[in-house]
Order: structure tokens, then C-alpha cells, then sequence
């Protein structure tokens, strides 16, 4: 009987123990919520820093609006002015994620067109000179290609176009620069067909060069003397 009545002791000790913990849970969560500010407040948080030019307090306060306010417009907001957050501090990288993930959570936004756009720039700042790889130069020409074929209508399709200009020269003066490289190692074949492709690819841009005179010099060597 005396243990009996001991462990009917333990079992309501425990569930008053239970009890305690689990209203401290509750007691401890309805604080923090009272901690979170309303989404339009962090927002402006979030703006005001950017324009003190503090960025990783100001991208901070931007994910505390998507993360405590997913379905809220200013989340949506807030993912496009991070994007924007970087591009201005010249964090290409950076700027470059938050555009992609806009675009791959609001595909149909009037502002995805706008996101494909700043891709596109932030290859085009991030490309090299014509001598040096041309990795970023060649995914800048197709964002932008892609931005322009797809919002045709889109007030950013004149610089665009201009951006693009650039970028397709860069790539022809690149190829140039191959062909000129390959015509001193002695194999004036592989410069004539490097050339040929130039004038063939980038009938419109500036290689930097008379692509004709390049091609006849070139083209001319290769051609096996007669026997």
C-alpha cells in the first residue's frame, strides 16, 4: 500500500512537471512573437539601412521580412530590393542569386523581366578583357539575348541592346586574339577558320581589326602550296 501511495505521488509529481514545462513552451513562444516587429516596419528598417549604405544589416532585415512574412507582398519586395542591395555595392554574385531565386518563385511578376535583365548585367560587370577568358562576357550575351527576345517592350531593352553590342565585340576581339595567336604559332589554318567564324558570328561588331585583311592573310597561307 505504501508504495502504491508513493508511486501515485511520482505519477502526479511528474504530470505537474509535465504541465510546468510545457506552459513554459507556450509562455516562452508568445514572447518571441511579441518580439516580432510587423513586416512593413522591418521593411523599412531594411530600406532605410541601404540607403546608409550599411548592406549586410539591411539584407538581414530584408530576410526577416521573407522569413517571418513568406506570403506577404513586401517578402516578394524584399527578395527584389536585396537583388538590387548588391547590384548597387557591386556584389555581382551575390546580386545574381537573389535575381535567379525571384525569378524561379515569381516567374509570371513584371518584375521577373526586370530580374532576367540585371542577370544579364551582373555577367556584363562581371566580364573579363578581351584577352582572358570569356566565361561571364558569353553568359551576359545570352541573358541579355534572352531578355530582349522575350520583353521586347521592356524600358530596359535600349541599354540592353547596347550592353549587348558590347559584349558580342568583346567575344569577336577574343576571337581575334586567338586567330592572331594561332597565325604566329605557324598554323595559319586554325587562324583562318577562327577568323571566318568572326565575320561569320559577329558580322556586326567591332573586332578590333580588318577582319577581311586578317582572313585573306590567314586563309591564303593555309592553302597547300601546288606541286
Amino acid at each position: 500500500m505504501i508504495w502504491l501511495k508513493v508511486l501515485q505521488h511520482m505519477r502526479q509529481a511528474l504530470f505537474i512537471m509535465v504541465i510546468l514545462v510545457f506552459s513554459a513552451v507556450i509562455i516562452g513562444c508568445a514572447h518571441e512573437s511579441a518580439k516580432i516587429k510587423p513586416a512593413q516596419e522591418l521593411y523599412d528598417e531594411a530600406v532605410q539601412l541601404a540607403k546608409k549604405g550599411k548592406v549586410d544589416k539591411s539584407a538581414e532585415a530584408f530576410m526577416q521580412v521573407r522569413t517571418y512574412y513568406p506570403g506577404h507582398e513586401l517578402a516578394r519586395r524584399s527578395l527584389l530590393r536585396t537583388g538590387d542591395l548588391y547590384f548597387d555595392h557591386n556584389e555581382y554574385e551575390l546580386a545574381l542569386k537573389n535575381y535567379e531565386e525571384f525569378r524561379l518563385l515569381y516567374p509570371t511578376e513584371t518584375d521577373a523581366g526586370y530580374c532576367l535583365y540585371r542577370i544579364g548585367m551582373c555577367h556584363y560587370k562581371q566580364m573579363s578583357t578581351f584577352d582572358r577568358d570569356q566565361s561571364e562576357t558569353m553568359k551576359a550575351v545570352q541573358s541579355l539575348e534572352a531578355f530582349l527576345r522575350t520583353y521586347p517592350n521592356s524600358p530596359y531593352c535600349k541599354e540592353a541592346q547596347e550592353k549587348l553590342k558590347d559584349a558580342r565585340s568583346t567575344l569577336a576581339k577574343h576571337a581575334v586574339y586567338v586567330g592572331k595567336f594561332y597565325l604566329k604559332k605557324g598554323d595559319p589554318k586554325a587562324a583562318c577558320n577562327r577568323f571566318q567564324s568572326v565575320k561569320k558570328q559577329y558580322p556586326d561588331s567591332d573586332p578590333g581589326d580588318d577582319i577581311d585583311s586578317l582572313i585573306a592573310k590567314a586563309c591564303t597561307s593555309s592553302i597547300p602550296a601546288p606541286k
